[in-house]
């Protein structure tokens, strides 16, 4: 299996659970030795014990200029620092990268969890039923924070929640207002309620669940937040699969009986040759693809299809019920979703950010001029901000063209625009501005941030399933044109983005094709 990610830990814990033999093989950088240091010694304390020297470290602001564009664990670029293997050429104009550390994106993701409705999955070759079995055994697997809410009433929890995280006061406040508006809310096609987020949540703190210390945007020094990487690991420490870090797989080929996996060393540069039964591709939608066009089963130009991330601040008029550091953890507070089609063909997704630190200093980051202009002041203007990040459809969204140049061995990803994607978001926003300025939460359009093509990390569709697999596409076991035991099992073969949590249908799909793989299942 290529990939320790999300849809890797997934496809792992599948097949092992059927009792196969599973080598899981990635680059698999980990966190510089002196933050692994820094952020050992904070996991052995509580909070108010952390060294400042070891907080510094470990912060959002500690990151150089290069690492501050992307996101960071414990201040460090490891979630998408480069192995050295692959020569890519990336557009200024293009946010997505590959991932090579140990565990992939879910080193820095927002941990939301939610799945694909029926809706989502028109033009899937799937029903929201063939997904359940695997959304069931995917939460059993996670630490799953959520509320049985209105939000169940559109998206199952398949499973009961092991509880609720403690929001913010000013959490409390945006949910408690937007709750006593519901039915007026309801009727314009908004749908909201708790998110469900994969975090540990239990007591007593830190052994067995959150402390609430407001540094989830910079990483949970106790592990509270789930990474795949913890999956692979402890599945490696229990036998139940062999972990290989170090390689940078170069491309797949199908032979007689098996699949030939050639990569190359990322400690050295030499190339390995491995055999295997069955390949399963988890090493991320960016990866996969390349992969994929190396071996000859992809185009030399290819498509990614993303969900473009929209950055707007909302200002909070009225009581902000916050006046400082609080108890409440610092992740996505509220969910929302806007279904109607007079503003655009698909569902979007908004996850609501109180004020934190994190989110001060990533407004510095983004508006340094103002910050500038500002000064202090900017510290107390980000108390009354909420923060949504708001994802659309693939099909509102830019996307991006992988370019493999077979004669240089080079990879360039480039944007391909939408010509529609601008004016959706102009109709989103005033929709917003009709609907949740009269309650008090007025967005504040002009100073909307969007993310670069791939910026907001939720694409895939490179591979997409089909019915009857063509070239370019993959059957309903992630299978490519022509292939029997070559597998992608991550969002590559998604047919489309829907706006919204992507990990938790990744890792769902991941797991029904490895569990049917490992049963014998051939359609």
């Amino acid at each position: 299996m290529v990939g320790s990610g999300p849809a890797g830990a997934a496809t792992a814990s599948a097949l092992a659970g059927a009792g196969r033999r599973v080598v899981v093989i990635d680059p698999g950088l980990t966190l510089e030795p002196a933050r692994e240091a820094a952020r050992q010694r904070m996991a052995s304390t509580s909070p108010p014990e952390w060294r400042p020297e070891d907080l510094a470290l470990t912060s959002f602001s500690a990151g150089d200029e290069r690492a501050s564009n992307y996101k960071q664990l414990f201040g460090s670029d490891v979630a998408f620092r480069d192995d050295g293997v692959l020569p890519l050429e990336l557009s200024e104009d293009v946010g997505a990268r590959p991932s090579y550390a140990s565990g992939g994106l879910s080193n820095v993701w927002g941990s939301g969890l939610l799945p694909y409705t029926e809706e989502d999955l028109l033009g899937w070759p799937l029903s929201a039923a063939d997904l359940a079995a695997g959304y069931r055994a995917v939460l059993e697997l996670l630490p799953f924070a959520g509320e049985d809410d209105e939000l169940a009433r559109r998206y199952p929890l398949f499973i009961p929640p092991d509880g609720p995280l403690l929001r913010t006061r000013a959490g409390e406040e945006l949910l408690g207002r937007l709750r006593r508006h519901a039915t007026v809310l309801g009727g314009s096609g908004y749908v909201f309620g708790a998110p469900r987020l994969a975090v540990r949540v239990g007591h007593p703190a830190p052994a067995n669940g959150c402390v609430y210390c407001g540094h989830c945007l910079d990483g949970c020094p106790y592990g509270h937040i789930y990474n795949a990487a913890q999956t692979v690991s402890e599945l490696n420490r229990g036998g139940a699969i062999e972990y290989r870090p170090g390689l940078h797989v170069d491309r797949l080929r199908e032979t007689d009986g098996g699949v030939s996996i050639e990569a190359t060393s990322v400690a050295d540069g030499t190339g390995v040759h491995l055999q295997a039964e069955r390949a399963f591709l988890a090493a991320g939608a960016i990866s996969s693809t390349i992969i994929l066009q190396r071996s000859g089963l992809l185009p030399q130009r290819c498509e990614i299809l993303d969900s473009q991330a929209l950055y707007l601040p909302f200002a909070w008029i009225g009581r902000v019920g916050q006046t400082g550091r609080e108890a409440g953890h610092t992740l996505a507070q509220v969910t929302m979703v806007l279904d109607d089609p007079g503003v655009a063909g698909n569902p979007v997704h908004l996850t609501f950010y109180t004020y934190s630190g994190g989110v001060a200093e990533r407004a510095r980051s983004a508006h340094p001029l103002i910050s500038r202009v500002l000064g202090p002041a900017l510290e107390g203007l980000t108390r009354r901000l909420l923060v949504a990040i708001c994802f659309f459809h693939s099909d509102d969204s830019d996307s991006v063209v992988s370019l493999w140049d077979a004669s240089s061995g080079s990879v360039r990803l480039d944007p391909v625009s939408n010509p529609g994607r601008a004016q959706v978001i102009r109709r989103f926003t005033r929709a917003l501005a009709r609907s949740l300025a009269p309650l008090g939460i007025v967005p504040l359009a002009p100073f909307a941030e969007q993310a670069p093509v791939g910026g907001g990390y939720h694409y895939g569709g490179s591979a997409p399933m089909h019915g009857h697999a063509g070239l370019g596409q993959t059957d309903t076991l992630g299978r490519p044109a022509g292939c029997g035991r070559i597998h992608v099992v991550d969002s590559s073969c998604f047919p489309s983005v829907p706006g919204g949590a992507i990990t938790l249908t990744a890792m769902a799909n991941a797991h029904r094709i490895a569990s049917a793989a490992a049963s014998g299942e051939q359609s």
